[in-house]
């Protein structure tokens, strides 16, 4: 089983977001890019990978410890960013100005936990972001440029996250399918 742990945003701002994507997608060119779908578009909190189906319940009751204590909270998306670089772009995300502290304390609190069940801790330090296309190979940087250029200001408004949750991710040929596991609500 493929798993990983998210913050799931509303259903509004998945509707924001899906209408950005739809206005602008043609900017880039649609050959070398796959475009996150609607029902996808979440903020990664931690990716597992591969995980054994035995290790899914006590994954799950770190996860609930780790957060019992954690309230809902006010996220802000704005702004339009790549990894790694612009010149080497792999995914194209949008950014999280307001909730970057309370979702780096989420990832830190899970982080902790886990490694006591001997999942390895990331290497790479925690960016709080939400994906929404990855790009398998881009001919033209300029294109890309610009298009981060014209939308660096884009405002995709505000959400509560009231959830962690924790999915199976089921690889298709036309994309992936998410499988909710379960599901830990934060204090209102």
């Amino acid at each position: 089983m493929r798993t990983f742990i998210a913050a799931e945003i509303n259903n509004e701002m998945k509707e924001k977001i899906d209408s950005f994507i739809f206005k602008t997608y043609k900017e880039l060119g649609n050959n070398n890019i796959k475009w996150v779908k609607k029902d996808n578009l979440h903020i990664t909190v931690k990716f597992l990978g591969e995980t054994e189906p035995e290790l899914i319940k006590p994954i799950e009751e770190k996860i609930y410890k780790a957060i019992s204590n954690i309230e809902s909270f006010n996220i802000e998306l704005r702004t339009i960013g790549v990894f790694p670089d612009t010149k080497f772009p792999k995914v194209l995300w949008i950014g999280i100005t307001t909730g970057e502290p309370e979702l780096t304390k989420i990832f830190n609190l899970i982080e902790k936990s886990l490694v006591e069940l001997n999942i390895k801790p990331e290497t790479k330090k925690f960016q709080p972001h939400l994906t929404i296309a990855r790009i398998k190979k881009i001919t033209n940087v300029q294109k890309i440029k610009s298009y981060l250029q014209k939308y660096q200001n884009v405002d995709f408004g505000r959400c509560q996250i009231k959830y962690i949750t924790f999915f199976e991710s089921i690889l298709h040929h036309e994309g992936p399918e998410y499988k909710l596991l379960s599901k830990f609500s934060l204090y209102e």
